[in-house]
């Protein structure tokens, strides 16, 4: 397989994951750019090359940069000057009314500010492979401050649904940041926050349970200051 061909491939995996992230059908899409169901499952397969023309037209329909669907997960493959992939991330929440740990994959995005992130957030997803299959998909950016980084993200297809990300970082190289999610429940549209760890590895579920559960300190702080804090300082 030669480069162009591998490009190829990698555009119609972008193209697909986001679509099925948005909840569009390859019929919305095809309305959408005016070409037929077939053409777009072929550009989705990988077996046809895009213009630059309808590359522009499909990420418009899918609300993203068109260099996102450029992007290729090997660090050799030249990336778009506009707009550059950084490496995925894990999120990882817990679930105390399921009893389960809630993966999701976040993807950045380098904007023209070198703090700022134009950030996709595949919520629920059972791996990196299926992240078409989220249970929710939202987009916005992040800021990122030294150790600090704050995300403003919205439901692609609930804009009423805004959800808000703070984590922390230590020097450690292992980059693993800890913080809080707050936005709408889903089952209850209700206010809510989690702790959530952030890694750029899978991480034991004996290892996140300890970082996403609750404390005791943490209920003991929320008594007697009224307010929840994430002070945990990975060093």
């Amino acid at each position: 397989m030669n480069d162009t061909q591998s490009i190829q491939l990698y555009v119609g995996e972008n193209i697909k994951k986001i679509r099925l992230a948005r909840g569009l059908s390859l019929e919305d899409v095809a309305a959408r750019i005016y070409k037929s169901k077939s053409t777009v499952s072929k550009y989705e397969r990988g077996s046809i090359a895009i213009d630059i023309a309808t590359l522009e037209d499909i990420a418009e329909v899918l609300d993203v940069h068109p260099a996102q669907l450029l992007m290729t997960p090997s660090p050799e493959k030249r990336a778009p000057l506009t707009q550059l992939s950084l490496d995925e991330v894990y999120m990882f929440s817990y679930d105390g009314k399921e009893k389960r740990i809630i993966k999701s994959v976040i993807e950045r995005y380098q904007t023209d500010e070198s703090n700022r992130f134009s950030i996709h957030l595949y919520y629920d997803v059972q791996s990196k492979n299926e992240l078409g299959n989220c249970v929710s998909f939202y987009q916005g950016f992040s800021t990122k401050y030294d150790v600090l980084e704050n995300y403003t993200l919205e439901n692609s297809r609930h804009p009423i649904e805004q959800i808000w990300l703070s984590c922390i970082s230590g020097l450690s190289q292992n980059r693993i940041q800890v913080g809080f999610l707050a936005g709408l429940l889903n089952a209850t549209m209700l206010p809510a926050v989690r702790k959530v760890v952030l890694s750029p590895s899978i991480i034991s579920d004996e290892e996140l349970m300890e970082r996403l559960v609750f404390t005791k300190k943490d209920l003991q702080t929320i008594r007697k200051l009224n307010f929840f804090i994430i002070d945990e300082f990975i060093g």
